[in-house]
């Protein structure tokens, strides 16, 4: 792995360290299924895969590197309707045929502090007419930002889920 990387990657381990979440501990998830018209490789794929990242869910850049301990990083120059720069960044825990794990991720927000350590699982499996999709996002605190950040991703997966889904009726 490249020596900037993992200095960087150090970096958000050491901010991560610290309990972010909130000061009880206690965490919320987000949870969201979707049937999805690809096969589960290709359904998993378009999470690690740049190109898709960029096609499906509008990421501006990424680093992806596809293998258990890898650094699984996205942002987006223009999102949302304030056109905000938003960039998600974590450590690959696992990657599996049926299931992608994204660990110690920290959302970094325009006049926002960091928020994490968070936790990403992609599951697939096969379904008629393709594969089901869940993702769960875990490691909400409560309060403040959290409240904020929480609100926008109860509705955001299930909307960006619907895009990837039009995407793959489009393009395969």
């Amino acid at each position: 792995m490249n020596r900037a990387v993992v200095a960087f990657i150090s970096s958000l381990n050491i901010l991560t360290a610290s309990p972010l979440a909130s000061a009880d501990g206690e965490t919320r998830s987000v949870i969201t299924t979707r049937e999805m018209p690809a096969n589960p490789d290709e359904a998993l794929a378009a999470f690690v895969d740049e190109g898709d990242l960029a096609a499906w869910w509008k990421v501006t850049r990424s680093l992806v590197e596809p293998k258990n301990g890898g650094v699984w990083s996205i942002a987006w120059d223009q999102w949302g309707a304030e056109g905000t720069h938003h960039s998600w960044t974590g450590v690959i825990e696992e990657l599996a045929p049926d299931r992608l794990v994204i660990g110690r991720m920290v959302m970094v927000e325009p006049d926002m502090p960091l928020l994490g350590p968070m936790r990403l699982e992609i599951a697939v499996e096969p379904a008629a007419g393709g594969s089901r999709l869940t993702v769960t996002h875990s490691g909400y605190g409560y309060g403040g930002h959290w409240d904020k950040m929480y609100d926008l991703v109860v509705n955001g997966w299930d909307h960006v889920l619907g895009d990837m889904q039009e995407w793959f009726k489009e393009d395969y």
